[in-house]
């Protein structure tokens, strides 16, 4: 196909979406294979832990660099090499699955060197957003991601357990390999805009990698994004952290009660990215992101710590994640309106190292104040169980209930402190666009 007749815009990044949708879908069959895989191996959580860990590590530690690189490289080549590294991953860990020879650290170096591909691949694929799709599309084009995430949520256990049960790990995982080739096809099937390289190419490596922090911080409306966004990550992981152990004491282990509000979640995700693909995009999206953050929170954080029983569970859970796409597709189109083209790759490096950030303090709370205050002091005879019982009820999970009523709280009174501070309120309107700025100049890939 002759490059000039490469479909852009939002067609063209439809054909991109379709081929990552459908990689990252059997990338998480995999992942989840090769917990399974691994558990069935070593009877040991925290191996599953560690193997999720080092992909997470390397991901924060080479994110800045890999940002610098995403703004020197042109963007086709680095999401290209991101897919077909994953691919060569997974062919690799295929040959080793059909001679019988995977090795625990085997799995740990192939999840180790997928983190530092997503490390490259999250920033080169937001920055290429921008760039293909007009402004007034944005929110649509980043509430297409929340779908493909809700997407492989409901979508990759069920079939991978499906997939594992019936074909075994080695063909779930060429399953992947192969969707992760159509992937990379679709990269140049379709018209990327590239921007200008060369102050990106003039700077240094150390000096590139560190440049993001500096252009968030010298701007003040996205340091109050970030530090705002970042508040709501690791209030909502805590939240994500003690579902599951919540509802399986609250029905007696009933594993079937913890998936099936998951999956409602999940649908709840998929049918809040169709909303805001189908509505109108909002004049003010940074209004419309503290909005979702509200009820994000009342209705899929605090209602779920004072009810009981699956079906209350479930219609918050689904609350939450419908929020999710409003979220999440209003807080990037705002980064990649305001941001240079240029500078993207790098800032957006930076975004992922900080909001990356959030996962760890959030464990490092919520595990031992779970397990050592929240849930002894809603027992009966508990400390805490006179003073919220009202509330929420005690018993056995009423702990982690209490986890989601409280963060609820605090993510209610963090959305209204966007409302009323000024920099983050009106960052879509007092900071420029990058469009409105001299010297912005793209060329066609």
């Amino acid at each position: 196909m002759n490059r000039w007749n490469r479909p852009g815009g939002l067609c063209g990044y439809s054909i991109l979406w379709a081929g990552q949708i459908l990689s990252v879908s059997a990338a998480r069959m995999v992942n989840f294979g090769f917990g399974v895989w691994l558990f069935m191996r070593t009877h040991s959580a925290v191996d599953l832990s560690l193997m999720t860990g080092v992909a997470f590590v390397a991901t924060m530690l080479v994110s800045p660099f890999a940002g610098a690189a995403v703004d020197r490289l042109p963007r086709r080549l680095t999401i290209a090499v991101g897919d077909a590294g994953t691919v060569v991953v997974l062919g690799a860990l295929l040959v080793l699955f059909a001679v019988d020879g995977v090795q625990v650290w085997q799995l740990f170096l192939a999840n180790t060197i997928t983190g530092v591909l997503v490390a490259f691949e999250v920033p080169a694929y937001s920055a290429t957003i921008a760039l293909m799709v007009a402004k007034e599309d944005l929110s649509r084009a980043n509430a297409m991601r929340t779908i493909a995430d809700s997407v492989q949520n409901v979508v990759a256990p069920t079939l991978g357990a499906v997939a594992l049960q019936c074909l075994g790990i080695d063909l779930v995982v060429l399953i992947a390999v192969l969707a992760g080739l159509v992937a990379v096809g679709t990269v140049f099937l379709v018209s990327i805009p590239q921007p200008d390289r060369t102050a990106a190419r003039a700077a240094g490596w150390w000096h590139g990698a560190w440049v993001g922090f500096r252009y968030i911080a010298a701007r003040p409306g996205l340091v109050g994004l970030q530090l705002t966004f970042f508040v709501v990550s690791m209030l909502s992981v805590m939240g994500w952290q003690v579902l599951m152990p919540m509802v399986l004491l609250r029905t007696g282990n009933d594993e079937l009660a913890a998936g099936l509000v998951q999956t409602v979640g999940a649908v709840g995700g998929v049918v809040g990215g169709v909303v805001m693909l189908l509505r109108p995009p909002p004049v003010r999206p940074v209004r419309s992101m503290l909005l979702a953050v509200l009820v994000y929170y009342s209705l899929g954080r605090i209602v779920l710590g004072m009810g009981g029983g699956m079906f209350w569970w479930a219609a918050s859970w689904f609350c939450s994640w419908l929020c999710m796409p409003f979220l999440r597709g209003n807080l990037d189109a705002i980064w990649q309106v305001k941001v240079d083209p240029a500078m993207q790759g790098r800032v957006f490096g930076a975004r992922q190292v900080i909001d990356n950030l959030a996962l760890p303090l959030a464990l490092a709370v919520i595990g031992p104040l779970s397990d050592s205050v929240l849930e002894p002091g809603m027992q009966r005879g508990g400390a805490l169980l006179p003073v919220f019982g009202s509330l929420v009820p005690g018993g056995p999970g009423g702990g982690m209930a209490l986890v989601f009523f409280g963060t609820g709280v605090l993510g209610v009174v963090v959305g209204l402190c966007g409302f009323f501070v000024r920099v983050v309120r009106d960052v879509d309107t007092d900071l420029p666009d990058h469009d409105a700025l001299p010297e912005l100049a793209t060329t066609r890939a």
